[in-house]
């Protein structure tokens, strides 16, 4: 006879499994279906043999909360994005806590004007910034689209599918990217040319190339830009802006500066020989900013420097922005033993004057998208006058990018600009040509010189 003790522990018992059952498969911070959920669901609907739709989230400018506030800040976003995408959401969708930052959706509907209607809500769920405690965090998403049955029949294809196309999101900075075979090819090409890119770094193949920064005042050469270039077999080469990004989304970069710092230790003798006393700059990447060996390394190049030439280390501003304590803390040490920073590209980054404020930067580049422009864009204007302006207070000088003509150059000096690169004065060039450049600058130099008289 089964007793009502006995009832009573099988109802506990019932209970006890339900509720393992439910943790299993929901997330414990957010509360939503986790990523087993999504797997079990996912298998359901393609048994079911109805079309649908997955779509991948990656939660934008996340990671920079976590680094400048902590995971404590993290979490209370996580929760208040779930919580506001949610509510958001239509009711054909249901929302994944896949891990970290990243969310998924599976939207019974494959038609494109049905799915953005879920795209478009979750942007809209995250337009607003989240009031966190006494901060306000402002964070956007990149949506990668998969579709069933149309692009792949199985789980695992629809997920690569789905996931290659959110990265794609991510990097074009697309509110979102359905899937196409083509984004797969891409990814294959760019997985040929990391390993090729590795064999390089081995091998040692590549050439430091040097683009002259020109002194407005007195048009002298004020300092080069160290610019890595990788030779092909056939004589061309690899542009840098394919085997940079690649190699900044592995350590490979942190490889490739180290090499490029030895380089430059060499070249700074060479410069030396023939006469010269320049600013060399070389770039740092966000990865380098997050190397614990960067600050030594870039010590020991700066104190290696027994010669009259100086080091100037470029930096972006979404560079520092990764982890903005790190890269304070490193450039601090940098400085403090003898190098200097320009900020890189500004404009095109997040740089708080807060920011620019409280680091020791000496320098800063204005982007050349603003220098093209400056004589049939009332804005763009603007924005230079301004940044020459800012700079001039700051006590650091100012560079302007991307110069092709005479006019440009004529422009800026006007302004107070006071120093300019770009294709009008010289493009980048191998070492092994610097002493002719130099010459031909000179002769150039004594023959305006001589028509002034």
């Amino acid at each position: 006879m089964v007793t009502r003790l006995s009832l009573l522990s099988l109802v506990k018992v019932e209970k006890l499994v339900i509720n393992e059952r439910s943790n299993a498969l929901h997330d414990s911070l957010t509360g939503l279906p986790n990523r087993k959920y999504l797997m079990d669901s996912l298998s359901q609907h393609v048994n079911a043999g109805l079309p649908f739709s997955l779509l991948l989230i990656d939660l934008n400018r996340f990671k920079q909360v976590n680094d400048a506030l902590g995971h404590y800040y993290g979490d209370l976003l996580l929760i208040e994005v779930a919580k506001n995408v949610s509510e958001h959401l239509p009711d054909d969708a249901q929302l994944f806590r896949l891990g970290g930052d990243e969310f998924a959706i599976i939207v019974t509907q494959i038609e494109l004007a049905l799915v953005k209607h879920t795209i478009n809500a979750i942007h809209l769920a995250l337009e607003k910034a989240f009031c966190i405690e006494s901060y306000d965090l402002l964070v956007g998403a990149s949506v990668g689209v998969s579709h069933f049955p149309s692009h792949a029949s199985e789980i695992g294809q629809l997920l690569q599918q789905a996931d290659i196309a959110m990265y794609s999101s991510k990097k074009l900075a697309t509110l979102y990217t359905i899937y196409d075979p083509s984004l797969e090819s891409n990814a294959a090409e760019k997985m040929k040319i990391s390993a090729s890119l590795k064999r390089a770094i081995e091998r040692q193949e590549f050439e430091l190339w040097y683009q002259p920064i020109i002194n407005l005042r007195n048009k002298s050469l004020y300092g080069v830009e160290a610019l890595i270039r990788w030779p092909r077999t056939d004589g061309s080469y690899t542009p840098p802006n394919v085997f940079i990004h690649i190699a900044e989304q592995t350590t490979l970069i942190n490889q490739i500066t180290d090499w490029v710092m030895q380089q430059v230790a060499k070249d700074i003798e060479y410069f030396e020989t023939i006469g010269l006393s320049i600013c060399i700059h070389l770039n740092l990447s966000a990865k380098d900013l997050q190397d614990p060996n960067l600050v030594n390394k870039s010590i020991s190049l700066v104190n290696g420097n027994h010669t009259s030439q100086k080091i100037m280390f470029e930096i972006t501003e979404s560079a520092m922005m990764t982890n903005v304590e790190q890269a304070k803390d490193a450039m601090a040490q940098i400085t403090a033993a003898g190098g200097t920073f320009s900020i890189d590209d500004f404009g095109t980054g997040y740089s708080s004057l807060e920011l620019l404020r409280d680091l020791p930067v000496t320098q800063i580049k204005i982007d050349g998208s603003f220098i093209n422009s400056i004589h049939h864009s009332d804005a763009d204007l603007a924005i230079v006058k301004s940044v020459i302006f800012l700079s001039q207070h700051l006590k650091c000088n100012v560079v302007a990018e991307g110069v092709e003509n005479s006019a440009t150059a004529t422009l800026l000096t006007s302004l107070g600009c006071d120093l300019a690169q770009g294709y009008y004065y010289s493009k980048p060039i191998p070492i092994s040509s610097f002493a002719n450049y130099i010459q031909e600058q000179q002769s150039v130099s004594a023959v305006a010189n001589q028509n002034s008289f």
